[in-house]
């Protein structure tokens, strides 16, 4: 009885694991598609940081 009492206890473990797995993936996939966002979001801000220092060097001197 007791080596029915593990083997019912070891699985419950691996549902358990396996619910802590697939939560786990979750979170990482959103925290993937924040971290593209912000990426993009960067690339936006670094080009226009770009484009006005460019157009600010090219500016004569008032």
């Amino acid at each position: 009885m007791s080596v029915i009492k593990d083997a019912v206890s070891a699985m419950k473990e691996v549902l358990f694991l396996t619910e802590k797995v697939e939560q786990a993936g979750k979170a990482l996939s959103e925290i993937s598609k924040e971290l593209r966002e912000h990426d993009r979001r960067l690339i936006r801000l670094e080009t226009i940081i770009e484009l006005g220092t460019g157009l600010q060097k090219k500016l004569p001197d008032v």
